[in-house]
């Protein structure tokens, strides 16, 4: 997930589901396997215990969002497998094919948390597997062999398929927020936290500062060097905005030469200085064909009142009078700030 898009707290879906369907799991198999069981008080009272773990996913996973294992997932792992070497102690007469109910959990292993992770649990899946059958010698290891080789194959074919997937999905998105040619966020993008953005601002009653950004004599540059160059421009004006702004901060292309910057609680005379240091970095950096020069224009949001999206208009009309003062310079809401 994009940083300018953090999990919120709360309930993760895929989590949710992953328990109520270990619940559902345990409620079909738990009646099953009790009319087989020749002890069925100590399936009973097994059949119990299942159940409360089970459900102990939602709270204990419920709110872990990421795609990496945490403490509990690994808990968790362990726990599906030691569930199996209970069940082989009680009832492994009626038992010795619950070992195909491992498959279940090993799906949602790999879906969520991937390859390495379905791995581990299938590892000590197998060290269970194998401790059953030297055990209870009674018990015929084929079976659980072949269950083992089944769950080897699921997580090497299927779980291939599943980071492919993944992968896709990943580029898909860096695709709808990214632009190609500079890297910073493309304006679908802004016009999404731009609003994200001002309603914080107005929630928790703090600054907001934006800054717009025009590279001076771009048209000038494209016919006379060609559009290989301008790109080549857009993206060293892109790194530089990238490499002056904060981690919390948001660069944007605008459009065509145009970048945006939204700077989270932020003063107007901060936003200023941001604003002027990526001038004049700008204009000491030399290109293969000679110096660039940009114009910005910088509009806040100060408490007490209410920030609006006219914050954005303000930016583009400051730096419109940067573009008539003389270009190369920063100027704050129709005020020259800068012309050096």
């Amino acid at each position: 997930m994009d940083k300018y898009f953090p999990q919120e707290k709360g309930w993760d879906r895929t989590n949710i589901k992953i328990g109520l369907y270990r619940v559902i799991t345990v409620m079909i198999l738990g009646p099953i396997y009790f009319n087989y069981c020749k002890s069925q008080l100590n399936w009973t009272i097994l059949w119990s215990l299942w159940l409360l773990y089970a459900a102990l996913w939602i709270p204990l996973q419920g709110k872990h969002s990421k795609e990496t294992p945490n403490f509990w997932t690994f808990t968790f792992i362990i726990c599906d497998v030691f569930f199996l070497l209970l069940f082989s102690v009680i009832e492994y007469n009626v038992l010795e094919n619950y070992s195909a109910v491992l498959i279940i959990p090993l799906f949602q292993y790999l879906i969520r948390y991937g390859r390495k992770t379905a791995f581990a649990y299938v590892f000590i899946s197998i060290a269970v597997i194998l401790h059953i059958c030297i055990s209870h010698y009674e018990i015929h290891p084929v079976n659980h062999i072949i269950v083992a080789i089944i769950m080897l194959l699921i997580v090497s074919n299927e779980g291939l398929l599943i980071q492919e997937n993944k992968d896709l999905r990943k580029q898909l998105y860096n695709i709808s927020i990214y632009d190609e040619l500079t890297g910073l966020y493309n304006y679908r993008f802004f016009t999404q936290i731009i609003k994200r953005e001002i309603n914080r601002a107005n929630r928790y009653r703090s600054s907001l500062t934006v800054l717009l950004i025009d590279i001076d004599y771009f048209k000038r540059i494209n016919d006379s060097y060609g559009h290989e160059k301008g790109n080549i421009v857009l993206k060293g004006v892109a790194e530089i905005i990238a490499e002056t702004v904060r981690d919390a901060d948001v660069a944007a292309r605008y459009g065509g030469e145009e970048f945006v910057v939204i700077l989270p609680e932020t003063t107007l005379d901060d936003g200023y200085h941001v604003a002027e240091r990526i001038r004049r970095k700008v204009a000491e950096f030399k290109f293969e064909f000679g110096k660039v020069t940009i114009s910005a224009g910088v509009a806040s949001c100060m408490p007490p009142a209410l920030c609006g999206e006219q914050v954005l208009k303000r930016a583009d009309m400051a730096m419109y009078s940067a573009k008539k003062n003389g270009r190369n310079r920063v100027e704050i809401d129709n005020i020259v700030a800068s012309a050096t």
